[in-house]
Protein backbone atom coordinates (compact mmCIF):
# COMPACT_ATOMS: atom_id res chain seq x y z
CA UNK A 1 0.00 0.00 0.00
CA UNK A 2 1.36 3.40 -1.02
CA UNK A 3 0.03 6.74 0.22
CA UNK A 4 -0.30 9.88 -1.87
CA UNK A 5 -0.17 12.85 0.47
CA UNK A 6 3.56 13.55 0.43
CA UNK A 7 5.59 13.10 -2.80
CA UNK A 8 6.67 9.55 -3.67
CA UNK A 9 8.53 8.58 -6.86
CA UNK A 10 7.89 5.19 -8.49
CA UNK A 11 10.78 4.05 -10.69
CA UNK A 12 11.52 1.16 -13.04
CA UNK A 13 14.53 -1.19 -12.97
CA UNK A 14 16.61 1.51 -14.68
CA UNK A 15 15.68 3.99 -11.91
CA UNK A 16 13.55 6.04 -14.32
CA UNK A 17 10.65 7.72 -12.53
CA UNK A 18 7.68 6.69 -14.68
CA UNK A 19 5.00 7.48 -12.11
CA UNK A 20 4.88 10.24 -9.51
CA UNK A 21 2.68 10.54 -6.45
CA UNK A 22 3.04 14.31 -6.24
CA UNK A 23 0.88 14.78 -3.14
CA UNK A 24 -0.57 18.19 -2.37
CA UNK A 25 0.63 21.64 -1.25
CA UNK A 26 1.26 21.91 2.46
CA UNK A 27 -0.53 25.20 3.12
CA UNK A 28 -4.00 25.23 4.69
CA UNK A 29 -5.50 27.29 1.85
CA UNK A 30 -5.41 24.25 -0.41
CA UNK A 31 -8.49 22.85 1.32
CA UNK A 32 -10.44 25.95 0.23
CA UNK A 33 -9.18 25.50 -3.34
CA UNK A 34 -10.21 21.85 -3.54
CA UNK A 35 -13.57 22.50 -1.87
CA UNK A 36 -14.45 25.10 -4.52
CA UNK A 37 -13.15 22.84 -7.32
CA UNK A 38 -15.35 19.99 -6.07
CA UNK A 39 -18.35 22.35 -5.94
CA UNK A 40 -17.70 23.51 -9.52
CA UNK A 41 -17.54 19.94 -10.79
CA UNK A 42 -20.56 18.80 -8.78
CA UNK A 43 -22.74 21.73 -9.83
CA UNK A 44 -21.43 23.31 -13.04
CA UNK A 45 -19.90 20.31 -14.79
CA UNK A 46 -22.96 18.25 -13.87
CA UNK A 47 -25.11 20.64 -15.92
CA UNK A 48 -22.84 19.96 -18.89
CA UNK A 49 -22.78 16.19 -18.57
CA UNK A 50 -26.26 15.32 -17.41
CA UNK A 51 -28.73 18.11 -18.32
CA UNK A 52 -31.30 16.53 -15.99
CA UNK A 53 -30.67 12.98 -17.19
CA UNK A 54 -28.69 10.09 -15.77
CA UNK A 55 -25.24 9.87 -17.39
CA UNK A 56 -24.69 7.25 -20.07
CA UNK A 57 -22.24 4.47 -19.06
CA UNK A 58 -18.94 4.54 -20.93
CA UNK A 59 -15.80 2.40 -20.95
CA UNK A 60 -14.23 4.30 -18.03
CA UNK A 61 -17.27 4.16 -15.75
CA UNK A 62 -20.92 5.03 -15.20
CA UNK A 63 -20.32 8.60 -14.00
CA UNK A 64 -20.85 11.80 -15.96
CA UNK A 65 -17.93 13.48 -17.73
CA UNK A 66 -17.22 16.91 -19.20
CA UNK A 67 -14.14 17.29 -21.41
CA UNK A 68 -12.49 20.33 -22.94
CA UNK A 69 -9.38 21.44 -24.79
CA UNK A 70 -8.13 20.12 -28.12
CA UNK A 71 -7.18 16.70 -29.39
CA UNK A 72 -6.64 14.49 -32.41
CA UNK A 73 -7.67 10.88 -32.92
CA UNK A 74 -10.62 8.69 -33.76
CA UNK A 75 -10.45 9.47 -37.46
CA UNK A 76 -9.86 13.23 -37.22
CA UNK A 77 -7.83 14.60 -40.12
CA UNK A 78 -6.29 17.46 -38.14
CA UNK A 79 -6.16 18.73 -34.53
CA UNK A 80 -9.48 20.17 -33.36
CA UNK A 81 -11.03 21.73 -30.31
CA UNK A 82 -13.37 19.31 -28.58
CA UNK A 83 -16.96 19.84 -29.73
CA UNK A 84 -19.55 20.58 -27.07
CA UNK A 85 -22.72 20.17 -29.12
CA UNK A 86 -24.61 23.24 -27.96
CA UNK A 87 -24.16 26.86 -26.97
CA UNK A 88 -25.31 25.94 -23.46
CA UNK A 89 -22.59 23.32 -23.02
CA UNK A 90 -19.99 25.66 -24.49
CA UNK A 91 -21.04 28.26 -21.92
CA UNK A 92 -20.70 25.77 -19.07
CA UNK A 93 -17.23 24.75 -20.27
CA UNK A 94 -16.21 28.41 -20.47
CA UNK A 95 -17.41 28.86 -16.88
CA UNK A 96 -15.31 25.89 -15.76
CA UNK A 97 -12.30 27.32 -17.61
CA UNK A 98 -12.66 30.59 -15.71
CA UNK A 99 -13.14 29.00 -12.27
CA UNK A 100 -10.37 30.31 -10.02
CA UNK A 101 -9.95 27.06 -8.08
CA UNK A 102 -9.70 24.85 -11.15
CA UNK A 103 -7.12 27.25 -12.58
CA UNK A 104 -5.14 27.06 -9.34
CA UNK A 105 -5.15 23.27 -9.54
CA UNK A 106 -4.10 23.38 -13.21
CA UNK A 107 -1.21 25.65 -12.24
CA UNK A 108 -0.14 23.32 -9.42
CA UNK A 109 -0.22 20.36 -11.82
CA UNK A 110 1.85 22.25 -14.38
CA UNK A 111 4.44 23.27 -11.78
CA UNK A 112 4.76 19.69 -10.49
CA UNK A 113 5.11 18.31 -14.02
CA UNK A 114 7.99 20.71 -14.69
CA UNK A 115 9.58 19.92 -11.32
CA UNK A 116 9.44 16.13 -11.48
CA UNK A 117 9.90 15.50 -15.22
CA UNK A 118 11.50 18.60 -16.79
CA UNK A 119 12.66 16.79 -19.95
CA UNK A 120 9.26 15.23 -20.58
CA UNK A 121 7.61 18.57 -19.80
CA UNK A 122 9.91 20.25 -22.32
CA UNK A 123 8.85 17.77 -25.00
CA UNK A 124 5.18 18.54 -24.33
CA UNK A 125 5.87 22.27 -24.31
CA UNK A 126 7.73 22.12 -27.63
CA UNK A 127 4.97 20.16 -29.35
CA UNK A 128 2.12 22.24 -27.89
CA UNK A 129 3.85 25.53 -28.72
CA UNK A 130 4.35 24.38 -32.32
CA UNK A 131 0.68 23.43 -32.60
CA UNK A 132 -0.64 26.67 -31.15
CA UNK A 133 1.64 28.81 -33.30
CA UNK A 134 0.50 26.89 -36.37
CA UNK A 135 -3.22 27.00 -35.56
CA UNK A 136 -4.30 29.83 -33.28
CA UNK A 137 -7.89 28.53 -33.18
CA UNK A 138 -6.81 25.66 -30.91
CA UNK A 139 -7.66 26.32 -27.29
CA UNK A 140 -6.21 24.30 -24.39
CA UNK A 141 -8.49 23.67 -21.43
CA UNK A 142 -6.41 25.99 -19.22
CA UNK A 143 -3.91 28.62 -20.39
CA UNK A 144 -1.55 27.89 -17.49
CA UNK A 145 -1.12 24.21 -18.39
CA UNK A 146 1.11 22.38 -20.86
CA UNK A 147 -1.60 19.72 -21.33
CA UNK A 148 -3.88 20.03 -24.35
CA UNK A 149 -7.06 18.70 -22.75
CA UNK A 150 -8.77 17.63 -19.58
CA UNK A 151 -11.82 15.82 -18.23
CA UNK A 152 -13.97 16.47 -15.18
CA UNK A 153 -15.24 13.18 -13.75
CA UNK A 154 -18.47 13.98 -11.96
CA UNK A 155 -19.64 12.14 -8.86
CA UNK A 156 -21.19 12.01 -6.45
CA UNK A 157 -19.10 8.82 -6.19
CA UNK A 158 -16.67 8.42 -9.08
CA UNK A 159 -15.09 4.97 -9.27
CA UNK A 160 -13.64 4.20 -12.69
CA UNK A 161 -13.64 0.78 -14.30
CA UNK A 162 -10.36 -0.97 -15.11
CA UNK A 163 -9.12 0.78 -18.26
CA UNK A 164 -6.26 2.39 -20.14
CA UNK A 165 -6.41 5.75 -21.90
CA UNK A 166 -5.00 4.32 -25.11
CA UNK A 167 -5.27 7.51 -27.20
CA UNK A 168 -2.98 9.47 -24.88
CA UNK A 169 0.73 9.90 -25.69
CA UNK A 170 2.04 6.46 -24.70
CA UNK A 171 5.16 7.32 -22.64
CA UNK A 172 3.59 10.57 -21.46
CA UNK A 173 1.86 11.39 -18.23
CA UNK A 174 -1.78 11.84 -17.35
CA UNK A 175 -2.34 14.06 -14.31
CA UNK A 176 -5.14 13.01 -11.94
CA UNK A 177 -6.39 15.09 -9.01
CA UNK A 178 -8.85 13.52 -6.55
CA UNK A 179 -11.57 15.77 -5.12
CA UNK A 180 -14.49 15.41 -2.74
CA UNK A 181 -15.12 14.41 0.86
CA UNK A 182 -14.12 10.83 1.68
CA UNK A 183 -11.82 8.80 3.92
CA UNK A 184 -8.88 7.77 1.68
CA UNK A 185 -7.95 4.93 4.01
CA UNK A 186 -11.28 3.25 3.32
CA UNK A 187 -12.05 4.12 -0.32
CA UNK A 188 -11.05 6.12 -3.37
CA UNK A 189 -7.76 4.25 -3.82
CA UNK A 190 -6.04 4.22 -7.21
CA UNK A 191 -5.34 0.64 -8.31
CA UNK A 192 -2.53 0.06 -10.84
CA UNK A 193 -3.31 -3.47 -11.95
CA UNK A 194 -0.16 -4.15 -13.97
CA UNK A 195 2.00 -3.28 -10.95
CA UNK A 196 -0.16 -4.95 -8.28
CA UNK A 197 -0.18 -1.56 -6.60
CA UNK A 198 -2.93 0.03 -4.49
CA UNK A 199 -2.45 3.71 -3.62
CA UNK A 200 -4.27 5.79 -1.02
CA UNK A 201 -5.44 8.85 -2.94
CA UNK A 202 -6.64 11.62 -0.57
CA UNK A 203 -8.80 14.52 -1.76
CA UNK A 204 -6.66 17.34 -3.15
CA UNK A 205 -3.73 15.08 -4.04
CA UNK A 206 -2.11 14.68 -7.46
CA UNK A 207 -0.77 11.61 -9.25
CA UNK A 208 1.05 11.44 -12.59
CA UNK A 209 0.96 8.12 -14.46
CA UNK A 210 1.40 6.79 -18.03
CA UNK A 211 -2.31 6.05 -18.30
CA UNK A 212 -2.10 4.92 -21.92
CA UNK A 213 -0.20 1.77 -20.97
CA UNK A 214 -1.02 1.00 -17.31
CA UNK A 215 -4.41 -0.52 -16.47
CA UNK A 216 -5.94 1.45 -13.63
CA UNK A 217 -9.19 1.94 -11.73
CA UNK A 218 -10.56 3.33 -8.45
CA UNK A 219 -11.95 1.73 -5.31
CA UNK A 220 -15.49 3.01 -4.54
CA UNK A 221 -16.09 5.34 -1.60
CA UNK A 222 -18.82 4.85 1.00
CA UNK A 223 -22.46 5.78 0.31
CA UNK A 224 -22.42 8.96 2.41
CA UNK A 225 -19.14 10.20 0.87
CA UNK A 226 -18.43 12.12 -2.33
CA UNK A 227 -15.64 11.74 -4.86
CA UNK A 228 -14.90 13.56 -8.12
CA UNK A 229 -11.69 13.80 -10.12
CA UNK A 230 -10.02 16.10 -12.63
CA UNK A 231 -7.63 14.65 -15.23
CA UNK A 232 -5.35 16.36 -17.76
CA UNK A 233 -3.70 14.69 -20.75
CA UNK A 234 -2.52 15.10 -24.35
CA UNK A 235 -3.43 12.83 -27.25
CA UNK A 236 -0.65 10.88 -28.92
CA UNK A 237 -2.07 11.94 -32.28
CA UNK A 238 -0.94 15.51 -31.62
CA UNK A 239 2.67 14.42 -31.20
CA UNK A 240 2.42 12.34 -34.39
CA UNK A 241 0.87 15.27 -36.31
CA UNK A 242 3.81 17.52 -35.43
CA UNK A 243 6.38 14.78 -36.15
CA UNK A 244 4.85 14.35 -39.63
CA UNK A 245 5.20 18.03 -40.46
CA UNK A 246 1.66 19.04 -39.46
CA UNK A 247 -0.13 16.39 -41.48
CA UNK A 248 -1.45 12.88 -40.98
CA UNK A 249 0.93 9.94 -41.11
CA UNK A 250 -0.87 8.66 -44.23
CA UNK A 251 -0.40 11.97 -46.03
CA UNK A 252 3.21 12.19 -44.87
CA UNK A 253 4.01 8.71 -46.22
CA UNK A 254 2.15 9.33 -49.49
CA UNK A 255 4.54 12.22 -50.09
CA UNK A 256 7.53 9.96 -49.49
CA UNK A 257 8.14 11.10 -45.95
CA UNK A 258 9.83 8.85 -43.42
CA UNK A 259 9.83 9.40 -39.67
CA UNK A 260 13.23 9.87 -38.06
CA UNK A 261 12.42 7.12 -35.53
CA UNK A 262 10.40 3.92 -35.80
CA UNK A 263 7.89 2.89 -33.14
CA UNK A 264 10.42 1.26 -30.84
CA UNK A 265 12.88 4.13 -31.12
CA UNK A 266 10.11 6.62 -30.36
CA UNK A 267 9.24 4.62 -27.26
CA UNK A 268 12.87 4.51 -26.11
CA UNK A 269 13.15 8.25 -26.70
CA UNK A 270 9.95 8.88 -24.74
CA UNK A 271 10.90 6.91 -21.63
CA UNK A 272 14.36 8.46 -21.85
CA UNK A 273 12.69 11.76 -20.98
CA UNK A 274 11.72 10.53 -17.51
CA UNK A 275 13.82 11.82 -14.64
CA UNK A 276 16.02 9.29 -12.85
CA UNK A 277 16.35 8.82 -9.11
CA UNK A 278 19.92 10.11 -9.39
CA UNK A 279 18.65 13.29 -11.06
CA UNK A 280 16.13 13.69 -8.23
CA UNK A 281 19.00 13.46 -5.73
CA UNK A 282 21.10 15.97 -7.66
CA UNK A 283 18.24 18.48 -7.71
CA UNK A 284 17.69 17.99 -4.00
CA UNK A 285 21.39 18.72 -3.36
CA UNK A 286 21.12 21.95 -5.35
CA UNK A 287 18.38 23.30 -3.09
CA UNK A 288 19.78 21.88 0.14
CA UNK A 289 17.21 19.14 0.67
CA UNK A 290 17.89 15.67 2.01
Amino acid sequence: MQRCRDPIAIADSHERVFMMLAGRPGHSGWDEVTKEAARAINEDARQYACAGKDPEPHRRGSHGIASGGYSMGGGQTHPQNMAHGSAFKQGVMNKLRENWALRRIAGFVDMCFLLYAPKLYGHYEQVMTSLLERDQSLRPLFPNSVFAAGTFNIGPQVATFVHTDHLNYAPGWCAVVALGDFDPQIGGHLVIWDLNLVIEFPPGSLIFLPSAILRHSNVPVREHETRHSFTQYTAGGLFRWVACGFQTLASFEEQGGKLHMDGWDRWVHGVGLYSTLNEFAQRADLVGLE
